[in-house]
C-alpha cells in the first residue's frame, strides 16, 4: 500500500514514488579491485551533519552501496535513520565511490534538482514514515529498497521550483552550519580562557594577567600561581554535608522533599526537568536543606571523568534536598561560589579525581577524607568575582549562539515542511531566512 507523505500538496504539482525522480541504488560501472573512496557509516555524522571522513578502499564484491556527486545516501539500519544518518555527497576525488551495504543510495533523475532530492527525504514525513517500514529482527531492522521505490508518494514540484525550495533550505543550512562553527569556537575559547584565567587569573583592569612577569608568580602544588593567591584546601574553606540513602524507607509518604539526584547536577549547571521527592522527618531533613549558592559534587558516578562535576544551587531549588551520591559545599566565607564551582570543574580537580576515585560494583566514587584534601588556590575576593563575571560574560555569549541555532533549526523544520506541502511559496520563505539570518 502506498502511504502520502505530503497528502496537502498544490494539485498542480505531481506526485509519485521517489523513484519517479531518483535511481534506487544505481549500479554504476566499477571495475572489480579498482582502489575507490570510500564512505562507511561512522563517517556519517548524525541529525544531518554531513560527510565527516573519506577514506579509500578497493571494490572487493557487489554488495557494497555506489554513488556519485550528487547522490544522497540514506542509512538504512535502526537507528541509524531514526537519528537523521542522511548525507548529500558534495565532492567525491573520484568520478565515483563506495559505501556500506547500510545504504539506500537516492541518485536523482534529470527531473529532479539533486539537493531538493536531499531534503525531501531528510523531511521527518518522509523519513519517519520509511524508517516505520523497517523489516527484520529486533536491533537489525532496515528500510527496504522498496519503500523508495513504490510505497512512498512525495510531491514533485516543477524543477524551478525544486531549486528555489532547495536554495531556501540551503541558505537556512548555511546559516546552521556557520553558527554550530561559531558554537564550537566559542567553546574551544571558554576551555582556554577557562585554564588561563584558574592560573593566571586577572588584573585591576579585568584582563588576563600577564605570565611574563616571574615575580608575580609561584610555583605551588597545583602549578605556577600569583602570589597573591593563597593555597588552601576543600576542607578549610567549605563545610560538607552527605545526603539521603535511598531506600524503601525514603518512598515518599506524609513528609514529601524534592531532592536533587546525580542527573539534576550536570557540570556549572542544574537539570531540574525531572524531580523527585523523598520521605524525610524534619530533624534529618534540617541539615540537608539547601540554599542558594551552595556547591552540589557528584561523589558516585559509572564514568569516572563525571566524577567531582560540580553545579552552583540556583533559586530554583533552594528548599530541595539531595541524594546520597552528592556532596553539598557550603563556603565559610573566603570562597567565592563561582570561583569554587570553576575551580572543582577544572582540569586539575578531575585529574585530582580521575586519579583517586575507588570504584565498587560498576560504580566510581569519592569520599568525603579525600574530598577535604582536594587543594583550592584563594586569590583575593575581588579578583574572583573578576574572574566569575568573565567567565559567565563568555558563557552568556555560548548560550546566545546555541540559541541562535536552535531558533534557525527550528525554523528550517517548519519552512520545510511549508515548502514541501506548498503551504508557504518560495518568495516569501526568503524573506523569513533574510530576518531570521
Amino acid at each position: 500500500m502506498q502511504n502520502d507523505c505530503f497528502p496537502e500538496t498544490p494539485p498542480e504539482w505531481d506526485k509519485g514514488p521517489i523513484s519517479m525522480i531518483a535511481n534506487i541504488n544505481p549500479r554504476y560501472p566499477l571495475k572489480k579491485t579498482q582502489e575507490l573512496p570510500f564512505i562507511e557509516m561512522a563517517s556519517v555524522a548524525e541529525q544531518f551533519g554531513g560527510i565527516q571522513r573519506i577514506d579509500w578502499r578497493k571494490l572487493e564484491g557487489s554488495g557494497l552501496a555506489r554513488f556519485k556527486a550528487g547522490d544522497t545516501l540514506f542509512a538504512k539500519i535502526t537507528p541509524c535513520p531514526e537519528n537523521g544518518k542522511v548525507a548529500f555527497v558534495h565532492e567525491l576525488p573520484a568520478q565515483y565511490g563506495i559505501g556500506s551495504t547500510e545504504f539506500i543510495v537516492l541518485s536523482p533523475k534529470e527531473n529532479c534538482d539533486p539537493r531538493y532530492l536531499y531534503h525531501l527525504v531528510c523531511a521527518h514525513a518522509v523519513r519517519g514514515r520509511a524508517a516505520s517500514r523497517m523489516e527484520g529482527s529486533t536491533g537489525r531492522q532496515r528500510v527496504p529498497d522498496d519503500v523508495f521505490e513504490k510505497r512512498l508518494l512525495v510531491p514533485v514540484p516543477p524543477p524551478e521550483e525544486q531549486t528555489a525550495i532547495a536554495e531556501v533550505l540551503d541558505a537556512v543550512e548555511t546559516a546552521i552550519e556557520r553558527c554550530e562553527t561559531a558554537i564550537q569556537r566559542a567553546r574551544e575559547l571558554r576551555k582556554g580562557l577557562l585554564s588561563e584565567l584558574l592560573s593566571r587569573g586577572v588584573d585591576e583592569a579585568g584582563r588576563v594577567r600577564n605570565p611574563g612577569e616571574a615575580s608575580d608568580y609561584e610555583h605551588t602544588p597545583v602549578g605556577r600561581l600569583p602570589v597573591t593567591w593563597r593555597p588552601s584546601s576543600v576542607g578549610e574553606e567549605f563545610e560538607l554535608q552527605n545526603g539521603f540513602t535511598l531506600n524503601e524507607d525514603r518512598r515518599p509518604r506524609l513528609r514529601k522533599r524534592k531532592y536533587l539526584r546525580v542527573a539534576n547536577v550536570q557540570r556549572d549547571g542544574l537539570d531540574l526537568g525531572d524531580v523527585h521527592e523523598l520521605e524525610a522527618h524534619d530533624k534529618e531533613f534540617a541539615p540537608r536543606v539547601l540554599k542558594a549558592q551552595d556547591l552540589l559534587v557528584v561523589e558516585g558516578h559509572a564514568d569516572r571523568m563525571q566524577i567531582g562535576r560540580c553545579a552552583i544551587v540556583d533559586e530554583r531549588a533552594a528548599g530541595f534536598t539531595f541524594q546520597n551520591h552528592l556532596f553539598r559545599l557550603r563556603t565559610r566565607g573566603q570562597v567565592v561560589p563561582g570561583f569554587g564551582c570553576l575551580w572543582l570543574n577544572s582540569e586539575y580537580a578531575q585529574r585530582f579525581w580521575n586519579a583517586r576515585c575507588a570504584t565498587s560494583s560498576g560504580l566510581n566514587t569519592i569520599n568525603q577524607r579525600t574530598l577535604r584534601k582536594l587543594i583550592v588556590p584563594i586569590p583575593p575576593k575581588p579578583e574572583q568575582d573578576k574572574i566569575v563575571e568573565v567567565v559567565q560574560s563568555q558563557r552568556t555569549h555560548l548560550e546566545s549562539l546555541v540559541a541562535k541555532r536552535d531558533s534557525l533549526s527550528q525554523l528550517k523544520r517548519s519552512l520545510m515542511h511549508d515548502l514541501l506541502t506548498g503551504a508557504v511559496r518560495v518568495k516569501a520563505s526568503l524573506s523569513q531566512v533574510a530576518e531570521a539570518v
